[in-house]
């Protein structure tokens, strides 16, 4: 989980950037058209915004391949939880019938198409409307589930990228512990060598034979080599 993990990242950073940028960009620009004709904002699309507003912000924060962006994945999965509910309810606006929905016609592309400058809403009629702005309607909805599918892929990535940030831990943790163990160790032999061989010479003085002298066959004292 080296340079390639990391590369891996950014570009799932970028990819989360682009898509929430994209998404408030368009539902950015619906509410424009909205406030200008001073009507009712929609709750969902404001939630909508507001998660892409909030996923812009921490993609250029996370963007960084450093450890504490591997270390989000709790907060990349929530943002995939959220994404996701953004996406159900955009799609859950228009319905099965999608861009010849009711609410399509009458909210959707009749404030993109800027018809409140010339017809009131209650006067206006779908064979007006038509599916004016589809395609910035269908490019929202399928960014919102885009971006959160990489936040999916960020939280699977940043998990094992985790996962082996705390064996490799665990692992230099052992291989101290040891080498402390085998420093005590060695350390409590060289202090038991001298003791060893002090009791070594006083046994020999207590015999009457120096640690310089050695013992013959016949039971005599030989003097060793200096």
């Amino acid at each position: 989980m080296g340079e390639v993990s990391k590369v891996v990242s950014v570009v799932f950073r970028l990819m989360q950037l682009i898509s929430a940028s994209i998404v408030a960009g368009v539902l950015g620009t619906y509410l424009h058209y909205v406030s200008q004709a001073h009507a009712h904002k929609s709750g969902r699309v404001v939630y909508a915004i507001s998660i892409a507003g909030i996923a812009i912000f921490f993609s250029l924060v996370l963007m960084a391949p450093l450890r504490y962006s591997f270390f989000a994945f709790p907060f990349d999965f929530a943002m995939f939880v959220t994404w996701m509910v953004a996406f159900g309810l955009l799609v859950n606006l228009v319905g099965s019938g999608g861009c010849h929905s009711n609410w399509y016609w009458s909210n959707w592309g009749y404030y993109w198409g800027r018809w409140y400058r010339t017809v009131p809403v209650s006067a206006v009629s779908q064979g007006q409307v038509g599916t004016h702005a589809c395609g910035r309607w269908r490019a929202a909805v399928a960014w919102s589930f885009i971006g959160g599918f990489f936040w999916l892929l960020s939280f699977c990535l940043a998990s094992l990228s985790f996962s082996y940030f705390s064996r490799l831990s665990c692992f230099y943790r052992v291989l101290i512990l040891q080498k402390g163990i085998y420093v005590i160790s060695r350390n409590r032999s060289k202090r038991q060598h001298p003791i060893e061989e002090k009791t070594r010479g006083q046994e020999h003085v207590a015999s009457g034979v120096t640690d310089n002298e050695q013992i013959n066959r016949s039971g005599g004292v030989a003097q060793t080599e200096p």
